[in-house]
């Protein structure tokens, strides 16, 4: 270690330490338990809290109205890239105006049921828009700390052998998992695609990540089995999904889509960024080197602090009309038709044979959580079995693909992934955490 300055260690140490304390330290305040960037989330929540709808609207509206301006003039061309986020090709802007509108008509409720009912249109609104608002914004600003500054050259290092063994994948992609579980699955999605644009994935590593490690929080989770009334055994039900999400990283890669992404890096980078390891170099050693070299190389705080605003833009600008065309449509169909229940019916004698009571009730309710993770827990909360109500939350919290949020980002981050391919993942996902969460609920609550 005395071949580094104390300069060069602390411009690792510091920066990595902070970020380790906002993502992946759990924390005791007021009497809850949470990371702390989960507490500074919801502080700036409450704080502007009778702004948030408003704010909400005004990030769905205003840059799409901006987008149209920009798609349509010679500012199409300008070089400067913020401006370039208002210029998405003919498709996006076309989402980002239907977003708007719908948007606009759910606060005003105006138009149709189907758009502004407080079930479909209102939970987009009032429910799931306003609390990631500022989740995107700090995550995007401050995940640098824990991906710029060593730290994953650090922690890959030392558990690269047995990740490679188990998953096949770069022993920093540890990182990303805790990431997510400790923060939300947007994070883990955001870190992984900033990674895949750096050179760390390929294009197939990338997916892998994002569709089988970028699960919600844990404290999401925690509100998802709150709604069903089974916070009782809170901790016997996250080591039953923590389980099984492991064993759905082990086998959903080795089918059909993951199987057949490519091992192809990112164009602009063309080949994988890793240093070699020296001859004889210890682990601990090989992830200090990388770290500091990492660190080195990092851009300045500032530089930083731009690149996460303009991420944090692309995001809320991109994601929010987006999720709200997803969202109400998916709802209304789930709130005013009957099609969630005839697609469900193939999953109701699988159900059965799982010995899951009340299959009929409970597999509508399962399959909604494809439009979001919520929707379980919320169709799901009359079922009087807790068994069914248990894995019903624990499928929720592992099938990872949701339309509301993470598909979308998924989709934007254009690391291999069509929308064909997440609907396939999430069928295989449910599929196979299906039997597995069976027999725990079996043996924990049963």
């Amino acid at each position: 270690m005395s071949q580094y300055s104390t300069a060069q260690l602390l411009r690792f140490l510091i920066p990595s330490l902070i970020g380790v304390l906002l993502f992946m330290v759990p924390f005791d305040i007021n009497g809850k338990n949470n990371i702390l960037i989960a507490f500074v989330i919801d502080y700036i929540n409450d704080v502007v809290k009778p702004l948030m709808v408003p704010v909400t609207v005004a990030v769905a509206t205003i840059p799409s109205l901006l987008t149209v301006l920009v798609t349509f003039s010679s500012l199409k061309n300008h070089p400067n890239r913020f401006v370039q986020l208002f210029n998405p090709g003919l498709g996006w802007t076309a989402v980002r105006v239907v977003g708007a509108v719908l948007m606009v008509m759910t606060y005003w409720k105006i138009g149709p049921e189907w758009v502004s009912h407080r079930n479909t249109g209102g939970v987009m609104l009032y429910d799931v828009g306003p609390v990631v608002l500022a989740m995107y914004f700090l995550s995007a600003v401050l995940l640098p700390l824990l991906t710029d500054y060593g730290l994953m050259e650090f922690i890959g290092s030392l558990v690269s052998r047995g990740f490679e063994k188990l998953f096949g994948l770069p022993g920093r992609a540890a990182v990303d998992c805790m990431a997510s579980w400790l923060a939300a699955s947007s994070v883990g999605i955001i870190l992984t695609t900033q990674q895949y644009r750096q050179g760390f994935y390929t294009s197939r590593e990338a997916c892998v990540i994002a569709t089988n490690f970028s699960v919600v929080s844990i404290a999401y989770s925690y509100l998802l089995l709150k709604l069903i009334g089974m916070e009782h055994v809170f901790v016997q039900w996250y080591l039953s999904v923590a389980v099984t999400g492991l064993l759905c990283a082990l086998i959903v890669p080795k089918l059909p889509p993951l199987r057949g992404k490519l091992d192809a890096y990112h164009p602009t980078v063309g080949k994988q960024v890793k240093t070699d390891r020296l001859e004889g170099e210890g682990l601990v050693a090989l992830g200090l080197r990388r770290a500091i070299e990492r660190a080195d190389s990092a851009p300045s705080m500032l530089a930083q602090l731009k690149h996460g605003i303009h991420v944090s833009l692309d995001i809320a600008i991109s994601v929010y009309p987006a999720m709200m065309v997803v969202g109400c449509l998916g709802l209304s169909l789930v709130e005013f038709t009957p099609l969630f229940k005839y697609m469900s019916m193939p999953l109701i004698p699988y159900m059965e044979m799982l010995q899951l009571p009340e299959a009929q009730q409970a597999a509508p309710a399962l399959l909604a959580g494809m439009v979001d993770s919520i929707m379980p827990s919320i169709l799901g909360a009359s079922i009087h079995s807790e068994v069914t109500r248990f894995v019903m939350v624990g499928v929720a919290v592992n099938q990872i693909i949701f339309f509301t949020e993470a598909a979308i980002l998924l989709v934007r981050a254009d690391i291999g992934l069509r929308l064909r391919d997440l609907l396939l993942i999430y069928v295989v996902r449910v599929m196979v955490s299906l039997p597995i969460l069976a027999l725990f609920a079996h043996l924990v609550v049963g």
